[in-house]
Formats: C-alpha cells, structure tokens, sequence
C-alpha cells in the first residue's frame, strides 16, 4: 500500500509546484531604477508560432513555456503569415511608472498582457490598423504604459504580433519620467527631417521652373517622396491624420516607388549616361515597381512586401550600373555621385536582405535609415548645385556668344554681297538688306511694298512653298527673278523657315554673270573656235540623238566634206592663210545650206553637214550642190588667188548605221574613196562597194596597228637560213613580223596589212619597233648572241630615206652593245634601184656604221646587172619566182646560175628563197648558191623559242 502512494504523491508534488517550474522557464529581466532612464533592452524571450491564429492568451503562455524558442536579442521573423508569440519575466523597481517600447514602426496588430503567475492582471491593444490616437503614447513607434506593478515581484509578460510587413520586435523598457523627453527628441527629429527634405524638394522645384534642368526635376520629387516615406515612417501623418490608419499605408508604399523611380532617372539625367541596352532594363523595372506598389494597395498579403524588397534590391544593382558606367565613361563628378550616393545605396542593399532575414540588422540600422538619405541628399544638393553652377556659367557664356552671333548676324546682314530678307508666308515683304535693294534697283521702301509674288511670279512662290512643306522648312533652287525696273535676274533663291516662326528667312545669290558665262562656255563647247560653226563634240551629240531617236529634230542623211589641195595654201601663205580661208568658206557654205541643215567642223580642213533630206537623191543633189559651190570658191591672200576643190562623202542615217563613230568612219570613208578615185567629187556610202570595204578595211588596220605597237600585239618571228657550200659558222635567220588578234589570239601575215600602213604612213613607225624589240631581246640572250652569226631584217624605204631612223639604229646598237656586224638590213630591189645616186648613199652610211646591206627579191623588177656594180652591197637574194621547181626548169637554173656568176665577179653571197623540196635544195647546191631559206630549211617559228631560257609560244 505504501509503494502505491509514493508515485501518486510525487505527480501530486509536481502538480502543485507546476506554476513554479514553468515560470523558471521564462527569462527574467530585472533592470534598476537607474538602467530606466534610457531605453532598456528586453533582449531574452521565448517566441512561439501559431500558424492558425487560434490560440488565445490563456492557452498561448503554457505553451510558450512548453514549447516556446529561446531568443536571444531581437525576435527577428521577417515576412510571415502566422501570429507570433512572445514572453518573458519582468521584475522592476518598487513604485516605477514604466512604459514598453516596441521599437518598429510597422506592425499591423499588437497585444500585450500582463500575469501574475497564471491570473492576468491587465492588457492593451496596439498596432498600425488603430488610429494612431489610440494605439498608445504619441511615438513614431509603439510605447505602451504597463500597469503599476509591485516591486521585487517578477510579472510575465506576453505579447501576441502579426502583421504583413516584416516582423521585427525590438522591445525596451524605459520609466515613465524619461518617456516624454524622449518623445520630444523623436518629433523634433522627425520633423527636422521631413521639413529638410521638404525644403530641398521646394527649393531645387524652383531651380528647376528657372533653368529647366531634368535633373532638378528628378532630384526635386525624389527629395520630395522621402520627404512623404519619412513623414509615414516617423508617425507624423498618423499624428496628422489620427483617426485614418490606412494613410499611412499609402504614404509608404506609393512614396516609395517614387523614390526608387526618380532616384535612378535623376543618376541618368545629372550624368548623361546613355541608355541604349540599360533602357530594356529599365522599363520593365519601373513598371514591375508601380505595379507592386499600387498592388499593395489592394493586398496586404506579405508576398507582396516581399517581392517589394527584392525589386529595392534590384534598383540599388542598376543604381550601381550606372555610376560605375558614367565612371568608365569618366563623366563629370561620377565619382561624386558615387560617394554622396554610397549611402543610399548600402541601404537599398541591407534593407532588403535584413527584412528578408538573409542578413542581422545591424546595429544602429534604424537610426541610419533616419539619418543618412537626408545626409545624402544634402550632400547631392551641394555636388549638384556645383555642376548646375557650370552649367549657368555655360548659358552665360552660351548667352555671350548669341549675343556676338547677333551682332555678327546684323553686321552679315547690312554689309552682306548677297541678298538677305525675311517675309511673311503670304510673300510680304518683312526686311531687306542693302545688297537686296541693290539688285533689285530701287529703294529699299518702295521694295518692302512689293510681294514676292510679284517678283518672282505666282506659279515660282508656289512651287517654293510647297517645297518648303515637303523638305523640313527649307528650300533651294535656281530661279528668275525680276527687279523694279522689269529686268530679269538668274538668282539662286534659298528659303528657310522655322517652326517657332511665322516668318521666312530668305538669302538671294545673283547668278547673272555665272548664267553668262555658262551660255558663253556651253557655246565654246558646242561651236568651233576658228570657224564659229558645231565642232565635233556637238556634232557627235546630234548624231547620237538622231540614231537613238532621243533628239526633237531626226536628220536623214550626213556629209563628210574634205578640202582637196588644201595643203598648198598652208605651204605657201603659211598657217594664218589657212585659218582666214577656213572662216571665209565656213561661212559660204553656211549660207548655201538649206535653212533646217547643220554645218560642224571636225577637222583641220574636214567638214561635216546633217541634212534632212526625203530621199538619198535630194541629199545627193545637195551634195553636188555645195561641192560645186567649193569648187566656186576663189580664196585671195595677197593678190594670190586660190581655187579649191572638194571630196564628199554621203551617207544615208537609216542604212544600218547604230552610233555616231561608225556613222562618222563610214561617211569619212565615202570622202577618202572620193579622194582616191580622183578628188573633186561625191561618194555615196555603200556596204556592198569592193573598193569601199576594202579602203574601211585599211583605215581599220591603222588603228589596229596602232595599238599593236603601244599595247604590244606584234611578235618576232624568224625563219632559218642555211649554209650549202661550207660548215655554218653560227645561227643564221631572217626577223619576220607577226601580228597577234587579242581576240582571237591568230597570227596575222604582214602581207594583210603592209598595203594600209605604206599607204597611210605607218611602216617607219612599225620598223622603228621592230629594231628596238630585237636589239632588246638579243641583248637580253647573251648566249644566244655569242652563237649568232647574222640576223636580216627587212626595212621600209620610208625608214632607209629617213636620217632619224638612221640616229635611232646607231644609238639604238649602242645602247645595247650589240655588234653591227652582225645585223643585215634587207631592201627591196625596186627600193634600192628608184634612184640610184641616193640608194648607194645611205647604204653607205649603213654599211660605215658596221652593218651588212642585201639586196632582197633580185630579180623580180626590172634590174640590170649594170645596176649592181654601183650599189655597195654583201648579199643578193634571188627572188622565189626562179626558185620554185627549178629541179625542172633549165631556164630558171641558166637564170639562177648567171646570177651567181654575177654575184661572184662583185663579191656578193647568194641566199635562194623559197626552198620548199629536197630537188630545189640539191640543184641550188650543184649551181653554187650559198645559203638556202624556205619552208623545207625550216619554217617560221617565234623568235622566243631560241631565248637562253626558252618559254613556249
């Protein structure tokens, strides 16, 4: 029986002692009356979680002590939607009013009670739901009086939160005699504060209404939004507005989008940063912070605050972006604006992570959020007014150099060489200069009566105005303009207008000298210097549109006129007579032209005469009309008088002709052939004509030849001589020319060309190249020379009558080293036998300069062997005729070896041409002709194949 009440007496024991037990749980906070005069920290409590909200203040202190979280210093919660419980022991001094301090400024609901063991003696109700006269003393934060407690007797006290901003429960106890000086000292600084940044958002407002600076706009409303925040945070709307809890929240949360907002716009606008990427960052930040802000409005849910926070966050890393990118761009007073900024910015970086419970407050952290934005923004002020203060000495040295510009603009404008005014829209004249008066010839008062209108006509101050509407209030063109004396000026007109104006500013530039002078060039380039008739550039334009059917006027049929004897007038009288002749019969022919034809000249004695004809006999009867009308002409210098002559080339425009060249070529070629078949006469062009095509043909070819020796189309060929009575003593060959189409890449003979370059002059020039080519080439074949025994090369009689050519050949050796020796100059026995006096001269001179001289295609003319006895010669090459089959043919071989005798009384060697069989070769031999060439020697082959270093050709 005695074991059964044991136990039972224990839990009985435990029972009673229960109260005792529980409250030993609770920490206990004794402060002295001294430690009461400032703000004492309960910094030991038990925190407890009720999720559902359904435990009451009864139930809620057991199971504090049965379960509660011992906290140590601030209960730190952060955003939650639970109630939270708090409890700990107090046991003060004996007869000490005291008041409790939750030091936070935003708790939605607050309630205390006070136990004396388990019986409660007393509660109160606070929070940021009551208005803000009831919620306790007048204090930005919450300060409840505690009952009069006993003393020496330690009282539990229990506290009940919720709310949906971060929870944060700084709890002090202070006596109530030190209570009100400390609620004075918090007014005086919350009203410090807010009248300072009040006083900065008014005074850079008026800053910002006289110098229009976006950054004192953005800098005013930022100062101005703190200035609302800190009124809200510090209790001073809720003293205010007591009896409305709710404008508190909104004092809060819309200011503080506001903040974040123009704070960043002002870091943009003070220090020029350009936005470009930053501004995809930017948009959606700022919206994202509106719509959180005035979402809180609606909701109080905490997820809202929080998302607040994370976007405070943000804005403080984008804040940062851009000091750091105005630092790197080295902007004015960026590191300024990071230093005075630096504040604000490590609160946007603690605040968020504190609420967020990533971080410990840091002590002291509340007075910083007081303290260091108006720190900040008075710092701001003082950097900003710095940089406005260059800015104000900008405009006025802006303001200095508009004023210079405007009496440099009136000075511009009085003395000015052009035509300066200003008129309204309606073409009234406003102001002119005196150069404007000038050119007009009047006074400027009788000008300023006189519209635009009226000056320029109605349709031309039309067209200026609607150009004007269509090029962004500005217009320039070229324009007549007529004076007060009704004389017309060719003026370039340029008018402006600005879009602050009703007026029209206009400059007038006087082109009538300009105009002159181009009519007088457009006529020296169209019109003959000598002859005042088309010349050929014009000639050639009318041309063109003629056959491209571009022109108004279409001409059927063209005249090429050449002068015959022409010459004659210029050897005799000289080249003034020739001009003088040339104008006098320009103008004959001018007057015999039928009204709707077109004289041009377009050579020294060529003209050129468009008709419109309706058929190629009326163009022919006008032909013949002015060639006998040249043929009338008598021109007298002197007392001389001249007669003249005319060959006339017709030309049909509709014949197939496609441009203006091959119109003047075939025309030009009709007058050539006129020439040739006897001067004095008119040829039609005809394609079908023989003796047309092939006179085109040649004139082709002097073109073409004369390209090849600039261009480099010629080619050196050579063709093997071969010794028949001795050993060879070295290369022997005759140079042959080749010339190479660069289109179809064929060789050409000479034989298609010789007959158009002797004709028209051209062979010393294709001589010329020839010798300086191959002294060239064997100067750059040492190898080669040193084996070569003799080279011949063929030359024109126009190059052997020559005395320059022969200077050329001379110095030409000599350049290059070469030995005379070994080079033969071949002519022609018809060259070398015209007349024999002058013939055994310059072979003389070429055989005194080292050089050898044969006598080509002996045999072929009319020859006599008396002839050769005068001529110094080293070679006779018997002309092919007597070569070809001469195996069977007694009389060339009694021909052929009479003509070696001859050459062997004289002392001359014998070269046979054209060997072309084995028989041919054999004969020659027996008949003792020494040297052989042919295509059975060997055919002709580019001379490059026998270079030092071969290349294929």
């Amino acid at each position: 029986m005695a074991r059964c009440f044991s136990p039972l007496l224990l839990l009985l024991c435990l029972i009673g002692a229960w109260p005792t037990w529980a409250e030993s749980r609770l920490p206990l906070h004794q402060p002295t009356r001294e430690f009461l005069t400032e703000p004492f920290a309960l910094d030991h409590s038990l925190l407890l979680e009720d999720p559902q909200s359904t435990l009451t203040a009864d139930q809620a202190l057991p199971a504090l002590i049965a379960r509660g979280q011992p906290i140590t210093g601030n209960a730190r919660i952060g955003y939650s939607t639970s109630t939270w419980w708090q409890a700990m022991q107090v046991s003060l001094p004996t007869d000490e009013a005291v008041q409790l301090i939750v030091a936070t400024p935003f708790l939605d609901n607050l309630d205390l009670w006070l136990f004396d063991g388990e019986h409660p003696i007393g509660s109160l109700r606070s929070g940021n739901r009551q208005p803000f006269n009831e919620r306790g003393e007048p204090y930005p934060q919450f300060m409840l009086a505690l009952p009069h407690l006993q003393a020496d007797h330690p009282y539990t006290l229990l506290l009940r939160v919720s709310s949906h901003s971060s929870i944060d429960l700084p709890l002090q106890l202070v006596s109530a005699e030190s209570s009100p000086a400390m609620i004075g000292q918090s007014w005086l600084r919350s009203g410090l504060l807010v009248g300072a940044l009040l006083g900065l958002a008014l005074f850079y407002l008026i800053r910002y209404s006289t110098l229009r600076e976006a950054q004192l706009a953005y800098f005013s409303l930022t100062a101005l939004c703190a200035a609302a925040y800190n009124a809200s945070l510090y209790g001073v709307v809720g003293l205010v507005a007591g009896d409305q809890p709710g404008l508190s929240r909104v004092l809060v949360n819309l200011p503080t989008a506001g903040m974040l907002i123009f704070s960043s716009l002002f870091l943009a606008s003070a220090l020029q940063v350009p936005m470009r990427r930053l501004r995809w960052v930017r948009e959606p930040l700022f919206a994202a912070i509106l719509l959180v802000c005035v979402g809180g409005q609606l909701s109080d849910h905490p997820q809202t605050y929080r998302v607040l926070n994370l976007l405070i966050l943000m804005t403080g890393v984008y804040q940062l972006a851009l000091l750091t990118f105005a630092i790197r761009m080295r902007r004015p007073y960026a590191l300024g604006y990071l230093l005075c900024w630096s504040a604000i910015l490590l609160l946007m970086l603690l605040l968020p992570l504190s609420r967020n419970g990533l971080l410990p407050m840091p002590p002291g952290l509340h007075n910083l959020h007081a303290s260091l934005p108006v720190l900040s923004m008075l710092m701001f002020g003082a950097l900003l007014d710095k940089q406005l203060e260059q800015v104000r000495r900008a405009l006025l040295t802006t303001q200095t150099q508009a004023i210079d510009n405007l009496e440099q603009y009136q000075a511009l404008f009085r003395h000015s060489g052009e035509g300066i005014f200003r008129c309204s829209r309606d073409g009234h004249l406003l102001e002119a200069n005196p150069s404007l008066t000038r050119m007009l010839g009047g006074d400027s008062a009788r000008l300023l009566t006189q519209p635009l209108q009226a000056l320029l006509g109605e349709d031309t101050w039309a067209e200026l105005l609607a150009g004007m509407e269509t090029g962004d209030g500005t217009v320039s063109r070229e324009c007549q303009l007529r004076d007060l004396q009704s004389r017309t000026h060719w003026v370039y007109l340029s008018l402006h207008q600005q879009e602050t104006q009703d007026s029209i500013e206009g400059i007038v530039v006087d082109l009538s000298e300009r105009r002159a002078l181009e009519e007088r060039l457009q006529h020296l380039a169209a019109h003959d210097a000598l002859t005042g008739i088309y010349n050929r550039r014009e000639l050639e334009r009318l041309l063109s549109g003629t056959l491209s059917g571009r022109a108004g006027v279409h001409f059927s049929h063209l005249l090429c006129l050449g002068l015959d004897r022409f010459k004659q007038v210029n050897d005799l009288c000289g080249h003034l007579a020739g001009d003088q002749l040339l104008r006098q019969l320009a103008n004959q022919l001018g007057r015999a032209l039928p009204r709707h034809a077109e004289l041009a000249r377009i050579g020294g004695d060529e003209f050129a005469i468009l008709l419109r004809e309706a058929d190629d006999a009326a163009a022919l009867e006008q032909a013949e009309r002015l060639r006998r009308n040249v043929e009338q002409f008598i021109f007298t210098w002197e007392n001389r008088p001249f007669r003249l002559h005319a060959s006339i080339g017709l030309l049909a425009l509709d014949s197939g002709v496609r441009d203006w060249e091959t119109a003047l070529n075939w025309a030009s070629s009709a007058a050539q052939l006129a020439k040739h078949q006897g001067r004095n006469r008119v040829q039609q062009f005809n394609p079908a004509d023989g003796a047309l095509l092939e006179h085109q043909r040649q004139l082709q070819w002097i073109t073409r030849l004369r390209e090849a020796t600039e261009r480099g189309h010629f080619e050196l060929f050579q063709q093997p001589v071969m010794p028949l009575q001795a050993q060879a003593d070295g290369l022997h060959y005759e140079v042959l020319l080749r010339y190479r189409d660069p289109h179809s890449g064929e060789w050409i003979s000479p034989l298609q060309f010789l007959d158009a370059a002797a004709r028209y002059g051209f062979l010393g020039a294709i001589d010329r190249w020839v010798i300086e080519h191959l002294c060239a080439w064997l100067a750059n074949n040492p190898r080669h020379l040193a084996n070569l025994a003799q080279v011949n090369v063929n030359l024109s009689a126009e190059s052997l009558l020559d005395q320059g050519f022969h200077r050329l050949l001379h110095e030409t050796l000599q350049h290059h080293g070469l030995p005379a020796s070994k080079l033969c100059i071949e002519v022609t026995e018809m060259v070398a036998l015209g007349e024999l006096g002058v013939s055994a001269k310059w072979i003389d001179e070429l055989r005194g300069q080292g050089l050898k001289v044969a006598l080509d295609d002996f045999g072929s003319g009319f020859a006599s062997y008396a002839y050769l006895r005068h001529l110094p010669l080293d070679i006779l090459k018997i002309d092919g005729s007597f070569i070809r089959g001469i195996e069977q043919d007694p009389i060339n071989q009694a021909m052929v070896g009479s003509m070696q005798q001859i050459a062997e009384q004289l002392g001359l060697c014998t070269v046979a041409e054209f060997v072309e069989t084995p028989e041919s070769l054999e004969c020659l031999r027996q008949l003792g002709v020494d040297y052989a060439q042919g295509y059975h020697v060997g055919k002709p082959q580019p001379l490059a194949l026998l270079a030092d270093a071969p290349q294929q050709a």
